[in-house]
């Protein structure tokens, strides 16, 4: 019996074929992984993210080009975000008052102590009605870096600029001890 025009050339060769093609696929998907883990890998900077002190503020720039093929049609796509470190005022810079909203009797003062040995310029500590919930952090303008760095002492509280200028008193951040603070 003789071979058709299309008959296989030999048996092993689909065998050989598919064995290549297995592997073509596992490289590609091993290039692609690779690919995707070291873009993943990259670290790229979070607005906004800073708990360190700067010796200085720096900007950096990342930009992104994506482009996309549908149907023989090719579309590009850029963006671009700016990233801006804000220096951060060292504490012997820094005026804080600490207000207690939950009648937890000393825990102003006790805040207060624990900032002073921190460094901060702190002022006399006092009483604040009605009840706040949660703790908050309020910050003059210009100081929401060093109304930030103040998370450590107090980690549930809300940042907000002060909402009442007459509560300032003088400081640069006001710390309201309020409902859920526990020593």
């Amino acid at each position: 019996m003789t071979k058709g025009k299309h008959a296989a050339e030999s048996d092993g060769s689909f065998y050989r074929d598919l064995t290549m093609m297995i592997v073509g696929i596992l490289l590609v998907g091993a290039a692609v992984f690779l690919i995707l883990y070291l873009l993943r890998a990259s670290p790229e900077a979070v607005a906004g993210d800073t708990t360190s002190i700067p010796a200085t503020s720096s900007t950096s720039t990342t930009s992104t080009v994506v482009t996309t093929t549908t149907a023989g049609r090719t579309t590009s796509t850029s963006t671009s975000v700016a990233t801006t470190t804000v220096p951060v005022r060292p504490p012997e810079e820094v005026r804080v008052v600490v207000l207690n909203s939950v009648g937890l009797a000393g825990a102003a003062g006790r805040k207060t102590q624990e900032l002073a040995d921190a460094g901060y310029q702190t002022q006399q500590a006092g009483d604040l009605e009605p009840e706040q919930d949660p703790s908050r952090i309020w910050y003059r303008e210009g100081f929401a870096a060093e109304a930030n760095a103040l998370l450590a002492f107090l980690p549930d509280a809300s940042i907000e600029p002060i909402p009442d200028p007459e509560l300032e008193q003088g400081a640069d951040v006001v710390v309201v001890l309020g409902a859920g603070y526990t020593e």
